[in-house]
C-alpha cells in the first residue's frame, strides 16, 4: 500500500480455521487459511506474515475462544499492540445497519458477510453462512438487517444424530462421509435437505418481507449446500471469503475517512 493507504492486515478467525489477507484496493489479497488444529499453527502463521510488508493496522474479526485468540497474539508478537484492533460489531458500516438492541451481540462474522453481500448485490439480499452453524440473514435494499436466524448446519445435524441415537450401533459406517449404503444416504439426504428447505423458506419469506432479490452462500459447506438447492431450481450464488470481503470493505471505508 502507498503512504496514503497504509499496509493493512485482515484476520477472519472462524470456528474451523483462521483466514488472513492483506487489504488491496478495497479487497482482500494474498488470502491465507490455516486450520486451528495444525500442530505448528503459530510458527506457520508467523513465517507467512514475515513475508508481508510490516502493517500499520491489523484488523481482527473473531468468534473464537480465548485459547485460539492467544495463538494469533503469539503470531503477532512483533506488531505493536497499538496497531492491532480486535473489532466489535458496529451499529453500522459499509451501508449495512445493525438493528440489534446491543450491536455487539450480532456475530461479527454475520455482519461482515452481510456487508460483503450487500455491496455485491446493490439491493436486498439473503446471506447464508454454512459452516459450523447455519446462519440466515436478510438485508433490505437500504442496508437494514431485516431478520436473522441461526440453526444447526448439516454437519452438526449428523453429529447430533450420531450422539443422540443408536443408529451407529446397528450401522457402524452410517456416519462415515465416504459410505453410500441406504442408511448413510438417508442420513445425508435428510440433513442436507433440511438445511436446503430452511434456506428456501427463508429466502421466500425475505423476498416478500424485505424485498431480498439475491441469495448468497458462504462458508466451508456453501458449495455443497448450493448443489442441493440447485436440484430444486433454487438460484443461489457462492460468495467466497465473504467475511474477509466485508472486513476489507469496512477497512477501506475507514481509511478514506482517516485519509481523504
Amino acid at each position: 500500500m502507498s503512504a496514503t493507504h497504509p499496509e493493512t492486515w485482515l484476520f477472519d478467525l472462524g470456528n474451523s480455521r483462521a483466514k488472513v489477507a492483506r487489504l488491496y484496493r478495497g479487497e482482500p489479497s494474498d488470502v491465507l487459511a490455516l486450520e486451528w488444529e495444525r500442530p505448528d499453527f503459530v510458527a506457520a502463521l508467523h513465517d507467512a506474515l514475515a513475508r508481508w510488508p510490516h502493517p500499520a493496522r491489523v484488523w481482527i474479526a473473531s468468534v473464537v475462544s480465548v485459547e485460539r485468540a492467544a495463538k494469533i497474539r503469539d503470531a503477532l508478537d512483533s506488531i505493536p499492540a497499538g496497531h492491532v484492533e480486535w473489532l466489535r460489531t458496529p451499529r453500522s458500516a459499509g451501508g449495512v445497519i445493525n438493528r440489534y438492541a446491543k450491536p455487539e451481540r450480532l456475530g461479527i462474522d454475520r455482519f461482515l458477510a452481510m456487508l460483503a453481500a450487500h455491496r455485491r448485490a446493490q439491493s436486498g439480499c439473503v446471506v447464508i453462512g454454512c459452516g459450523t452453524a447455519l446462519t440466515l440473514d436478510a438485508v433490505a435494499a437500504d442496508g437494514t438487517h431485516a431478520e436473522g436466524m441461526i440453526a444447526l448446519s448439516p454437519g452438526r445435524m449428523l453429529q447430533t444424530l450420531h450422539a443422540a441415537t443408536a443408529i451407529a450401533d446397528r450401522n457402524p459406517d452410517a456416519f462415515a462421509a465416504d459410505v453410500r449404503d441406504d442408511t448413510a444416504l438417508a442420513l445425508q439426504a435428510g440433513c442436507w435437505a433440511s438445511a436446503g428447505a430452511l434456506v428456501e423458506w427463508f429466502a421466500a419469506r425475505s423476498q416478500k418481507n424485505a424485498g431480498a432479490e439475491h441469495v448468497w452462500l458462504h462458508g466451508g459447506w456453501a458449495a455443497r449446500l448450493a448443489g442441493w438447492l440447485a436440484q430444486d431450481g433454487c438460484r443461489v450464488e457462492v460468495l467466497d471469503d465473504a467475511v474477509l470481503r466485508g472486513l476489507a470493505t469496512w477497512a477501506a471505508e475507514s481509511l478514506l475517512c482517516d485519509h481523504p
